[in-house]
Formats: structure tokens, sequence, C-alpha cells
């Protein structure tokens, strides 16, 4: 019996154009007197007939037998370097051919020495010449040029897959993660690249990516592959929608995640933990577009936009309301607010605020809120008017009580009321109502003050008009300038029309800037009281005269030097201020404030002008950047150490569109004749007009003159208080006897959010509430569920801090947020279902944003025990998450789980 045997060749592996570029170079090196390479390979070659190396060049020859082996060689020409791919072994070809080759020998090609080479490490991982990595190192080779020297001894499987992975998304040497990887889909031709790769290397990558990144990359790269790249982020937001707890049940749900199967996944959908990743990092990727101060909001929009295209598209486009992302889910939570709002109005008590308070919350923890900062500035203020409703307020007893007050609280009052006034409310009709119905309730409480504010100063400037500690326009200057003076000369500026409610927001902005708020009285700031009327022509003229005066800038420019007798003094007025060309202010100006023995006086007619024609940017308040001039006299002075004095003439009532009456008269807002109502006759020696008695309006709605902007002359709180802000650079400046003042000083308490404690039970939403009766289901199947359970007795947050470990934990981080601190976190984040975005954690726990770095690094180091990663910032940092289990394996006994 006779056996055959048949031996089979194996295949050598094809040569690319950067192994032979390699090989050449190490051929030269060791035999630079060669000209010829042989290299076992498969005899094909896909590139140019010629390359140059190392500027020689490089003839390639593909020879699939051995004479084609001697026709190549017979044709090389003196001066080119010749590659031969040949299958053929050594004793094939011959001691003649290898005679003639570089080493006298094929070079058989070692794609894993050619890495080893490239990255300069001396050893490879083992584990990168198992069978299935096999396709690895031809990838690295093509997916090159040289990666940079690790400058290791042992180059790894995971340090040479997240290198080529990078590569091959264009991500250069970036660590990937689920977020870089959502990026990189909306690079259409990054994705292009990638779904041209040989299929066992996009498989083998999608594998690796998926262990090492997480299921969400399995997803991501299911949508690639069925070509629903561009579509990724946007299919995450709908797909979270579709999955949250207050949607997952309802049919349309439970429908539109079939049709999502068929349509994204080929019927094949990913498990629920995959979709529970996906969706989370793609609403966590546009939370950091969001958040980035460079952000493409178009971009964003774009994306939000879209996903509300694929929601409707699934036929579960009302569900969008649910959603903490897209923009039906933000304008759902104003809706919400605007009902809690309709409910308690028009006379709220303190109990009924709660729902109130909790409606905002959840409007600001929505993903949104800080792209749509000012609808969430609108809805503070609302909810500060409602609080301000619930507080007593008596009418004033005396014009010192009513001043003060207007200056400490209704001033706060009108200026959350004109934010109110100026609110977007286009999308939801209902949130309209319930600011109108707002403005409503708050002017009518504001006009029964108004009314006695008027009375009392009717009284008071028929008897007397002079007081010992009232501050008053005629002597601000004495008892407010003098003082400052004694220790250095003042920038005194005067911004004509200034409110108590636009002084409010310019303080915070100038403190901003470094300098320090003082004041003669040690509980806050005092007020200021105008002329009758309350015009440029009798309360400025005597502010800047330091005495009752009428007239006009002369007037003003003598009674300032007047004033100032024996000191450098010098008023500049708006048409001096202005500089030349590269000059923003006028080169007197800025001599005249490096002065250090000038006093100077500086009025800015922004806020007046307004009134006339209105303002181009339709801005509710008055920021420092609003105010032509300001923030460059503010430097100057600054830089000339010298303290401020911001102040004005007289505030202004803004027209709000109501008919003015039938009264008509030279002026906007003072007359002669018999009072009406609204009206207030006022007579004494304050009263500046001939005759010295005048009918002038407390009714902020009264004119006499056509519509304008604004108004001023008459006796409401809002025209006659005068805002005093001394601010100086240095506390070495602060006059003797005086205070230093904090900012929050100064914020009525209603304006401040209502504390809330971790034992206090959350609100519920109205629509929960309307539903309180139906049924609860025994177990929530939804993607985001919370994880922990009702507890009766003290809450999982409050049980952790009691623990015995916690408080020995403390030795090893002795500046680690408080124990109700810590209880507060916890809680919160087991309620939002274990995770929360950074700045709604900051919120929680009532920190600055700015400091939750360092909050969140003790709070680890409390809370992570040996290591353990109980608390984790996830999502690049952008995250916070708590895994409730190792928590309660880690601080609770088994008997307290």
């Amino acid at each position: 019996m006779t056996t055959s045997t048949t031996i089979t060749r194996v295949q050598p592996p094809a040569a690319n154009r950067v192994v032979v570029e390699a090989e050449v170079r190490r051929a030269r090196r060791r035999y630079p007197d060669a000209w010829v390479l042989l290299l076992r390979a498969a005899p094909e070659w896909h590139g140019p007939a010629e390359i140059t190396v190392d500027q020689v060049t490089v003839r390639v020859v593909p020879c699939v037998s051995v004479l084609a082996v001697l026709d190549a060689l017979t044709a090389h020409a003196d001066g080119e370097y010749l590659v031969l791919l040949t299958p053929h072994d050594p004793h094939e070809l011959g001691a003649n051919v290898l005679a003639r080759a570089a080493g006298h020998q094929v070079r058989p090609i070692n794609r894993w020495d050619l890495v080893r080479e490239g990255f300069g490490v001396k050893r490879l991982d083992p584990r990168l010449t198992h069978r299935q990595w096999a396709w690895v190192s031809e990838a690295l080779l093509d997916a090159q040029p040289w990666w940079p020297k690790l400058g290791g001894a042992v180059l790894d499987l995971n340090t040479a897959l997240s290198r080529l992975a990078a590569a091959r998304l264009g991500r250069g040497h970036d660590q990937l993660d689920v977020a870089s990887l959502l990026e990189w889909t909306r690079d259409e031709a990054a994705v292009g690249q990638f779904l041209e790769l040989r299929p066992e290397e996009r498989a083998g990558l999608t594998d690796w990516l998926e262990s090492t990144v997480g299921p969400a990359a399995g997803v991501t790269f299911r949508l690639v592959n069925h070509g629903h790249a561009g579509d990724a982020i946007a299919i995450g937001l709908a797909l979270s929608v579709l999955h949250v707890p207050e949607a997952a049940r309802k049919q349309a749900a439970i429908q539109a995640r079939v049709r999502a199967e068929e349509r994204f996944f080929a019927g094949e959908a990913p498990s629920e933990a995959a979709l529970r990743a996906f969706a989370e990092a793609a609403e966590s990727v546009v939370v950091r577009w969001l958040d980035r101060d460079d952000s493409d909001r178009a971009a964003v929009s774009l994306v939000l936009d879209r996903a509300a295209e694929i929601l409707a598209e699934l036929r579960a486009g009302g569900l969008a309301g649910a959603s903490t992302m897209l923009a039906a889910g933000f304008d759902a939570r104003l809706a919400e607010l605007a009902d809690e709002l309709a409910r308690v109005l028009p006379v709220p008590c303190p109990v009924d605020l709660a729902p109130v308070e909790e409606a905002l919350g959840r409007l600001k923890d929505h993903r949104l809120s800080k792209a749509r900062a000012q609808d969430v500035e609108a809805a503070e203020m609302a909810v500060r008017l409602a609080r301000w409703l619930t507080v007593d307020e008596p009418p004033p007893g005396t014009v010192a009580d009513g001043a003060l007050r207007h200056l400490r609280g209704w001033g706060w009052v009108d200026r959350a009321l004109n934010t109110v006034w100026a609110a977007d409310t286009s999308r939801v009709p209902q949130l309209a109502a319930a600011y109108q119905a707002l403005y409503a309730a708050v002017r009518e409480r504001r006009a029964e003050l108004d009314r006695g504010f008027a009375e009392r100063l009717a009284a008071w400037t028929a008897v007397s008009g002079v007081t010992d500690e009232l501050l008053l326009a005629e002597n601000l200057l004495n008892r407010i300038a003098r003082p400052v003076a004694a220790k250095a000369a003042p920038l005194i500026v005067v911004l004509d029309g200034m409110t108590a409610a636009a002084a409010t927001e310019l303080a915070e902005d100038i403190a901003a800037l470094g300098w320090l708020e003082v004041g003669r009285r040690e509980d806050g700031r005092g007020p200021a009281v105008a002329t009758v009327p309350s015009t440029t022509r009798y309360s400025r003229v005597s502010l800047l005269c330091g005495a009752l005066r009428t007239g006009g800038q002369a007037e003003e420019q003598a009674g300032f030097r007047e004033f100032w007798r024996g000191r450098r003094a010098v008023l500049f007025h708006k048409q001096h201020v202005r500089g030349d060309a590269a000059q923003y202010l006028d080169q007197d100006v800025r001599d005249a404030v490096a002065d250090p023995g000038t006093v100077v006086g500086v009025v800015l007619n922004t806020i007046d002008d307004a009134l006339q024609h209105g303002r181009e940017s339709g801005a509710a308040g008055w920021r420092l950047d609003h105010i032509a001039y300001l923030r460059e006299l503010l430097d100057a002075a600054q830089r000339a150490v010298r303290p401020v004095i911001l102040t004005s003439d007289h505030g202004h009532v803004l027209d709000r569109g109501e008919d003015p009456g039938s009264e008509h008269a030279d002026t906007a807002r003072y007359r002669t004749g018999t009072p009406g109502p609204g009206e207030v006759l006022i007579r004494g020696s304050r009263v500046l007009v001939p005759g010295n008695e005048v009918v002038v309006p407390w009714e902020e709605r009264i004119r006499y003159t056509s519509r304008r902007a604004g108004y001023h002359g008459g006796v409401s709180p809002a025209e006659m208080v005068i805002p005093v802000l001394v601010f100086v650079p240095s506390v070495s400046l602060c006059p003797s006897g005086w205070h230093e003042y904090d900012r929050k000083r100064h914020e009525p308490e209603w304006w401040r959010e209502l504390a809330t404690t971790s034992a206090q039970a959350p609100v519920p939403p109205a629509a929960s509430r309307r539903k309180a009766q139906a049924a609860a289901p025994a177990q929530d199947e939804g993607l985001f569920d919370v994880a922990e359970v009702a507890h009766s007795g003290p809450s999982l947050g409050r049980r952790v801090a009691s623990s015995e470990l916690l408080a020995a934990q403390r030795a090893y981080a002795r500046k680690a947020p408080p124990d109700d601190e810590i209880a507060t976190l916890i809680d919160g984040l087991v309620e939002a279902g274990g995770k929360l975005p950074v700045p709604a954690v900051a919120r929680l726990v009532g920190q600055p944003q700015m400091r939750m770095k360092g909050y969140l690094a003790l709070a680890t180091r409390l809370l992570n025990v040996d290591g353990y990663p109980v608390l984790t910032l996830v999502d690049g940092e952008q995250t916070v998450a708590l895994s409730v289990e190792l928590l309660k394996e880690q601080f609770l006994s088994g008997g307290d789980r």
C-alpha cells in the first residue's frame, strides 16, 4: 500500500509600502553594499512600481516564480535598489540568486518585529501574537507613520490597541471614552475611513472598545455599521426619553422602542444596560458642549432638534416633555411652574410655595438650563416675587422708613418685576398668563406701598423737609463725599436716572472687579431722597452743588467747585467724557482721575437717555457693560487707588403700555392744579418749582406727556429714592467709623432660595400630585430607575453619615464636608437614580460650582474606603456617580442595609 503525502505551502503575508520601506532601511543599515533585497512575501504589490526611501529610488517587483526573480535580476539597473517579493524558499532560488541579495538570504516579513521597532520596545506582550489578534500587526503598520517611542520595555496589548483605535478614529493619541466616540460619529470623513477598514479589523476594534470603554461603545458601532453614525447622539437623546420612568410604561413609548429596534438595530436591540449607558453618554456629551464657553450653540440646537424629529418619526413626539435634555422637556417644566404659580396667586401663603419651589428646582436641573439662562432667570425672579407676596409689608411709618425699605426690599422687587415683564413666553402660553397674573398681584401691592410713601413724603415736606439722619440730594456730598475725601479724593459718578433696582445689579458687577463696598451704616446701605419734583433740573443740580438749587450744567459746574472750595475739583458732563480715536476716555478725564489731589465728578446719562427712546438691546436690567464709560472710569480709579462714589439724582418708572389718563402738562410726571386719583399735592421748601407747591403722581402708570420708554419727576419710591454706593480699592481708604459690606448683606431674605434639608421629603410635581391616587407599580423597569427603595426611618444618607466607619474615615479627610452635607449629597444622588451633573450637585450641597473639584475630591476621600469606587466622576468629570450597593456594603451592616 502506497501512501502519498501532499505538502501544503503556507502563503506568506502580503507586503505593503510601510513594510517595504522599513525592511529597506534595515537592510541598508546592515548591508550597505547590497542593492537587492529578497522579501518572502505574497507575490503581489498594490503600490507604485517605484518608491523613494531616504532619497534612494526603490523598485518593487512581485515575482510569482523563480523565473520572474531571474528576469528581474537581469533587468536590474545600476544605482537602483531592487526589492523582490517572492513566496519561494532559499533552496528554490539557488545560490547564485542569494549571492546578489542583502545578507545572502530571503528576508522573512515579521510584522511584529517592525511593530516592536516602531514603538521602540524590546519585547511584546505575548497576548499580541495570539490568533485572536493576528490582524493587529498589519493594522498597526498600516496605520502609522511610526508611533512616538514608548520608552518602556514591553508593548502591552491595551497600549497597542488604544494607539491603533485612536489613529483609526482620527483622535490622535487622546484617551478614548464613550464621549469621544460619540464626538467621532459627527466626523463624516473619519467614520467613512473606519468603514473602509478590513472587516476583521473593524470587528476587532469594536469588540476591544466595547470591553474597555463599556457597552455604550458597542451600541455606537452598531449604529455606525447600520448607517446611523451622523444621528448617533440624537438617537441616544431620543432613546433616553423612551426609557425614563415617567414615560417608559406608556403604550406610545413601548411601541416606539419596537420601531427603534427595527429601524436602528435591524431588529436586534442591544441590552437594556447598554442602552442605558449609551443614552446617558449622549446626554453627557451635549451637557459638555453646553458647559463649554466656546460651545457651538447652533450645533447643539441641531442635535436637539434632530432628537425631537426622531421621536416624532417613532410616533412618540408627545413624550418629549419628559426629557431632561430636549427643549420640549424644558418647556414642559416651564409650564409646570406656570401651573403652580397660577394655583397660588394672587395671595400666596408661605405653605403654598413648596410646590412652586420644587417646580423651579426641576427647571434649573434640566440640562438646557444654562443654554436657556434668560428663561431660568425670569423663572427665578417670578418665584422670588411670589415669596415676596407672602412677606408682611405694612405701609411705611415715615419717609426714612419708606426710603430704606425701598432701597433694601422694594427696589429688589422692581428688579425682579422688570425681568418677569420682559420674559419671552412665546413657547409656553400658560407661562404668559401666570407672569401677567403675578405682575398684577405685585403691582397692586406695590401701589399701596407707593401711596403710603407719597403720603408720608407730603406730610414730612410740608412741616420740615430737613433731617439729621436721612440723606437728601442736597446733603449727600457733605455726609458721604466729605468723609470719603478725608482719606483720598473720590471719583463721584452720577448715573442720571439710576434706580435702586439698577443699583443692585451694578453693585454686584463692581464688587466682582475686586472693589470693596463700604458705608456709614453698620446694617447696610442707606438711601437718599431726591428733591420734588425729582427731575434733573432740580435734583441733580442740588446734589452736585450740595444745596437746594435749580439750573443746568453751568450751575452744576460752578456749584461743584464752590462746594469743594479749598481743594481742586472738576466736573465732567457727558459731552466731555468721550475721547478721540484709540482713546475711549477723554485725556482730560484720564488726567484728572490720575491726579490724587483732585476730586472728580462725572455725570453719565446712559440710563436717563434710554428713558427717552428705549434701549436697543431690550435688556431688562442694567449691568456694568450697559453703562457707557463706567467700566473705564472704574479701571482708571482703581489704577489711581482712589475711592468711587456711585449715586444718582433720581430714579424712574417705566412705561408698561397702560392708559395714562386725561390730564396733560408740560412735563411727564408733575403739574399744577388739584390732585386726582394716584396723585398728591406737595408743598414746602424742598419743592423747587415756583410757589413751592406741585401736584405729583405716586401711581407709576400716570404720565402727562406723549409716550416714552420711561419717566421721572413723580414721588413714587422708584423715582424719589436715590441709591448711594461707595467702593474703595483698599480697606485702608474706608472712612473712620464706617463699615465693610458683604454682598449677601444687601439681599433681602425672600430673594435667596428657601433652605431645604435632606430630612424634608421632596414635593412631587403637579402632574404627579394629580395622579396621587393611582396605584404605584411594584417595580419601575425604565432605564433610569431609582435604586433606593423607600425606607422607613432615617434616609440612607443619614444612616451613612451617622455610621462609625464614616467617623473613622474623617481621620484621613480632615477638611471633608460635614455629616449633614454628606447625607444631602447621598440622598440627592439616590433620588436622581445614582447620577447628577456637577452643577446640579453644587446646588444640592450649596457650594459654588468653581469649588466643586476640591469639594468632590474630599468627599470621595471620605466615602471611597480602601479605594472602592463608591463616589466617582464620570463622563469626562462632568457627572457625579454613586454606587449605592458599594456604599451600603462599605458603611452599613447586613441588618441595616
